[in-house]
């Protein structure tokens, strides 16, 4: 179904935010009143009184700022409707243009010291939620410049981030619709008939079709390589810039510094990763036995060893989805449950693709702010799956927000898709227990490791991708479009992509863009891999009785550091022993399939 033809609580409705653009462009206007209020403080941040009206005035613009960004979202449904990108392009002039007025704030707030400003936490119960933010603040003031170093850099915010919006508008606002000839029938290229021709297609057959297929889908990004690899340059150069200007060792320190991840970790999955890509070969070597294959091509890894299931090879429809959700997510009581109905009311979601629609799915939200979720509802049990994840995401903040003060409410990333991955779990449990047949359960283990194979191995590959990306760019090297897909290929053969053969056909890869992370929140994808292995603690938990720790996990929020959130739960990341609990399960899930499939 495309969007247009969706009822409507199937699609995202805003007005409860704002009743059109102008009524949004008021609540910026409140924001400069108050941010103006804010350099009134210049000079005067050390009285006790001064700094709790500061303190107080940025926690209101912050909570209207969440609600104006919610709002830009809309954006997202039609890429090709200007307006929103106006309100996002009036928003960031308006702030830069004040923005270095404020430049005062940080190193006014480090002159005054961390003796005089806990001091003032600790003595005022109003005060209290913010302990833990000036705790943080202090920890990170070494990289504070002075005033008139972070009004230049200020000055230079809005100018400098334009890379990040150059990409979208290549990425989605410019792409036309591609067209194949499919089954008889000149057929849109959508994400859901090229999931479809990617799986279901003939195996021996149609290969070469699934080849042709792979390259017209990524046509849009390949004929703007040379764009791609620019802006990503320019959005690598503005990081190192900045460290540089900041004193931090490297743009990893810098990326992993807010959650006290250390580069030691991040260095260990990374080899932790790679050392176990083995499972991934044996896991290719699998399908290619079974399906025959005298060549094995990347385009043949997605095919179903299993089609034409009636129970589970069908079209699910929204409703048929939130009932089998439900009834996987029962061992988390009624407490969970109740709030998954709140995620997931009418016009929280915005579920079907449409040409011009961002890709992929999220979940937004938060202070306030009821989370929303964006989805491209393609009507298999993957989408399913992606509801799931992304409805955990809505119920963590829900949550967070019910059981904490601003700004101990917000949860930072790397905590953020531990949860969401927990329902991935219990949703498969659900599924294989009722599985009425030996080709039922192949198809859902098959899917199952995908999906941890996508989580873990996947998002690692990335992570060493861009990291080494991000050297490059240090060490003074200029890279272009060659340089990349030459970088991601390299880097897919030490995560176990030599288990593919090269067609004549396959050029070099140019579709390393399609990770909007790369572009938009580099360092990031890492903590998927991070988190899934958390998810599997939490899971053995729930499923041994003890759904409360999920729970309690949940309600914390961002009140402490994550790495001690993650601690509180069993997890701890310099203990390589972390990782057994996710790459037992895997083994064993191959082992399962290989044996049903003998």
């Amino acid at each position: 179904m495309k969007r247009n033809e969706a009822p409507a609580q199937y699609k995202w409705d805003f007005s409860h935010l704002y009743p059109n653009h102008a009524a949004w462009k008021k609540d910026l206007a409140k924001i400069v009143k108050k941010l103006e209020e804010i350099i009134t403080f210049k000079g005067k941040l050390n009285q006790i009184t001064v700094f709790k009206k500061y303190i107080f005035l940025d926690e209101e613009i912050d909570l209207i700022a969440n609600k104006m960004g919610q709002y830009l979202n809309m954006g997202d449904i039609d890429t090709t409707d200007l307006s929103y990108q106006e309100l996002a392009g009036i928003y960031s002039n308006t702030l830069s243009q004040i923005s270095s007025q404020l430049a005062f704030v940080a190193p006014e707030l480090k002159a005054i010291g961390e003796k005089t400003i806990m001091t003032w936490i600790k003595e005022d119960s109003a005060l209290s939620a913010y302990e833990y933010s000036y705790r943080k603040f202090f920890k990170n003031a070494k990289y504070v410049l002075s005033e008139r170093d972070e009004e230049i850099l200020a000055l230079v915010t809005r100018s400098r981030g334009v890379a990040y919006e150059l990409y979208d508008l290549l990425a989605y606002a410019d792409k036309k619709p591609t067209f194949i000839d499919y089954q008889g029938t000149k057929t849109e290229l959508t994400n859901s008939v090229y999931s479809e021709i990617m799986e279901k297609s003939d195996p021996l057959g149609e290969q070469e079709f699934r080849i042709k297929t792979a390259q017209l889908f990524s046509e849009h990004l390949v004929d703007k390589k040379h764009s791609f690899a620019r802006i990503y340059e320019g959005i690598i150069q503005h990081s190192v810039e900045s460290v540089s200007l900041r004193g931090y060792k490297n743009t990893l320190q810098a990326s992993l510094n807010n959650d006290d991840v250390s580069e030691e970790i991040y260095a260990s999955l990374i080899k932790y990763g790679r050392e176990n890509s083995h499972l991934f070969v044996q896991y290719n070597e699998l399908l290619k036995k079974h399906f025959k294959f005298k060549k094995f091509y990347s385009t043949d890894r997605s095919l179903k060893l299993v089609t034409n299931i009636a129970s589970l090879d069908k079209k699910y429809t929204v409703e048929d989805a939130k009932k089998m959700i439900r009834e996987s997510l029962q061992p988390l009581g009624n407490e969970y449950l109740t709030q998954l109905e709140l995620a997931w009311s009418d016009h929280r979601i915005d579920y079907f693709e449409d040409t011009n629609k961002r890709s992929g799915a999220y979940s937004s939200g938060g202070s306030g702010v009821e989370p929303i979720i964006l989805m491209n509802w393609d009507d298999t049990i993957g989408s399913v799956n992606t509801l799931a994840h992304e409805a955990g995401h809505s119920v963590h903040t829900l949550l967070a927000d019910l059981n904490n003060k601003y700004p101990l409410n917000s949860y930072p990333i790397i905590l953020a898709e531990v949860a969401s991955t927990v329902n991935e779990h219990l949703l498969f449990d659900y599924l294989y227990k009722h599985a009425e047949s030996k080709k039922e359960k192949i198809y859902l283990l098959q899917n199952r490791i995908d999906e941890i194979m996508a989580t873990f191995f996947h998002q690692i590959h990335f992570a060493d991708f861009e990291w080494a990306a991000h050297k490059m760019v240090e060490n003074n090297e200029p890279l272009d479009a060659d340089k990349l897909a030459n970088l991601f290929e390299q880097k897919s053969n030490e995560f176990g992509y030599t288990a593919f053969d090269k067609h004549e056909l396959q050029q070099k890869s140019y579709s390393w863009p399609r990770i909007l992370h790369f572009f938009h929140s580099p360092y990031y994808v890492y903590k998927y891999a991070t988190c899934i292995v958390a998810s599997f603690k939490l899971y053995n938990d729930v499923i041994n009785g003890h759904p409360e720790y999920l729970l309690n996990f949940l309600k914390q929020g961002g009140r402490k550091e994550p790495l001690a959130i993650l601690k509180d739960i069993g997890i701890d990341y310099t203990d390589a022993n972390v990782y057994n609990g996710l790459i037992t399960k895997l083994t064993e899930m191959i082992d399962n399939l290989t044996q049903l499939l003998n």
